[in-house]
């Protein structure tokens, strides 16, 4: 890290583990210093206490004071998404950069999130034919991947059957120790953050937050940028890894040369 240009800190979300954001370890190329945040019950960590959003921000800007860079990058993954927001507003600074992948929105999304989720799993449920939790996750997983109109894509098959063993399933109390805290959250006041130094990432298909969700919390940001990506779900990390080509390229500034996503939503998008 002292011989880094830039820390990049990469905050995994619900049911994830530090593992998804391995693609990004090509940015050592360019000079940057890869920092993870575990999540209760994954990558070694027990899962009791649950997660607390603000508090895992507090550790992030605390780690960036004891190891500061001129360049701090902030890449938050769903809910964590959330706990990168809270950090901005704590780190602060002109040189600040935050990426938001198929980011949470405020409480969770609320009713109509659950609702949709509640939906979702089951139908999963009926099509499997099963209430046994396992069965119907990795059914669940397949709309997570491609959306509802294109969860039987063949590709899905296929994601599930190379990567059976790294699936984190929602047991042990996984569940709620990683997402309570998110049905409280609220976007945090964030003044010394320029709208043009964070953008969204997202999947057009995601099935958990929806496209209207995140361009309203974009609206609430000032009117950042979304680019999208057509054909992919809430798992984007997986089906589309050139999102982290598009992460790279607008923490550098520069135009996106992966030409895989779409400008969605307010302000400007490569």
């Amino acid at each position: 890290m002292d011989a880094a240009d830039r820390i990049a800190i990469l905050v995994p979300g619900a049911h994830a583990a530090v593992s998804i954001f391995d693609p990004a370890e090509a940015w050592a190329a360019e000079g940057y210093a890869l920092v993870r945040y575990r999540f209760p019950g994954l990558d070694g960590r027990p899962v009791h206490p649950p997660l607390d959003i603000s508090e895992a921000a507090r550790e992030i800007a605390d780690f960036v004071a004891a190891h500061g860079s001129e360049k701090i990058r902030l890449l938050g993954y769903s809910t964590g998404g959330a706990i990168a927001l809270d950090a901005a507003a704590l780190i602060g600074g002109d040189a600040l950069r935050v990426a938001l992948m198929s980011a949470a929105v405020e409480k969770a999304g609320g009713v109509a999130t659950g609702f949709r989720g509640a939906l979702d799993v089951a139908g999963a449920a009926l099509r499997v034919r099963s209430v046994d939790v396992h069965a119907v996750w990795l059914e669940y997983y397949k709309t997570l991947l491609f959306g509802r109109e294109d969860r039987e894509n063949p590709k899905a098959k296929q994601f599930i059957d190379e990567r059976l063993d790294e699936i984190v399933m929602p047991d042990e109390g996984k569940p709620r120790a990683h997402t309570d805290d998110l049905r409280r959250w609220r976007l945090p006041a964030l003044p010394d953050l320029p709208a043009e130094h964070c953008h969204l990432f997202v999947g057009l298909a995601d099935p958990v937050f929806s496209l209207a969700q995140t361009r309203g919390m974009a609206q609430n940001l000032g009117g950042v940028a979304i680019t999208g990506y057509p054909g992919h779900g809430h798992l984007l990390f997986l089906t589309e890894p050139r999102v982290f080509e598009d992460v790279l390229d607008f923490f550098e500034d520069r135009p996106f040369r992966s030409n895989a996503g779409r400008a969605v939503g307010a302000g400007n998008s490569d």
